[in-house]
């Protein structure tokens, strides 16, 4: 065997045995970064309501917000004002006027269906009479998860803003929740009830939806996401799913482009919904011409 040879098939067998014991891709949550010659920026895909035994948290996000000094969320839902805000806004946006049920938007069929679900959970459907479908549905799918053990307080965000109170972050948000609100309210009931079969579908096969759905999350598997909760609404609801996703993507990436003119670093956490899809942020960054990149 000549010398060239010889030395052709030890870098072969280099390059196998590299690729052989190469550490794989960290497993978690879906990241991204946006990089351009003086700034960095992560985009992290949040689940808003989790169970709290889940283990999510990884190596790359802790390293990631420990290079970054700003973190940025959706909206701010904690502070008073915003709380007293949100509480005003359902209040005049939620609730149906005197003599107005949420049965008789619904219809019998519809309505039928509702009460079951209610049942199921435990949450009297009367309770939720007096709210308008917006609001009747929204409460609904989180007193559902919360009976099966989800909690709001143990969602992605939470855990994320803490870890950047003790890093002494500045703290920045998308947008207002006041803007979310005025959002789901903006819909008709007709757009709500254009989505209500695969809302009462997905609430009837909670335990199944929430498993495929939180697991794919978890491993950062994207796509399974896109089917089970993007694809249904943009096929049934366009209307929904243009003023509750692509609109605010939009707005969202041309916040990301002015940051990206300056040369901070942010942490950005959002629902992995908005991330991901040929509407979502990370396709609109990178139509624009953005260097993204997966790291998780």
């Amino acid at each position: 065997m000549n010398k060239l040879l010889r030395a052709r098939i030890m870098q072969a067998a280099a390059v196998v045995a590299a690729m052989a014991f190469a550490p794989a891709a960290a497993e978690g949550p879906a990241m991204w970064r946006v990089s351009d010659a003086d700034s960095d920026i992560y985009l992290f895909g949040t689940f808003h309501i989790l169970p709290p035994t889940i283990a999510w948290t990884t190596p790359t996000l802790d390293e990631a917000m420990a290079k970054t000094p700003i973190t940025m969320t959706e909206a701010d839902t904690d502070s008073p004002e915003s709380k007293q805000k949100v509480a005003a806004l359902v209040q005049e946006l939620g609730l149906n006027p005197p003599g107005l049920t949420l049965s008789s938007q619904l219809g019998p069929e519809r309505s039928k269906q509702f009460a079951a679900v209610c049942e199921r959970y435990g949450i009297p459907m009367a309770a939720l009479e007096p709210m308008r479908p917006w609001l009747a549905l929204l409460s609904l799918s989180v007193g559902a998860m919360q009976a099966e053990g989800f909690s709001p307080d143990a969602g992605a965000e939470q855990s994320i803003l803490s870890k950047a109170a003790a890093q002494n972050d500045r703290i920045a948000h998308l947008e207002t929740a006041e803007f979310q609100i005025r959002a789901l309210a903006g819909l008709s009931t007709q757009e709500w009830l254009a989505d209500f079969e695969r809302n009462m579908a997905q609430i009837a096969d909670l335990e199944g939806f929430t498993k495929r759905t939180v697991e794919a999350w978890r491993k950062g598997e994207v796509r399974i996401i896109e089917e089970e909760m993007l694809t249904p609404m943009r096929k049934s609801a366009p209307g929904a799913y243009k003023a509750l996703i692509v609109d605010r993507n939009v707005d969202w990436t041309l916040q990301i482009e002015e940051i990206m003119k300056g040369s901070d670093d942010y942490f950005i956490a959002a629902g992995t919904g908005h991330f991901i899809g040929a509407d979502g942020v990370v396709e609109m960054l990178q139509r624009k011409g953005y260097k993204v990149e997966r790291v998780q």
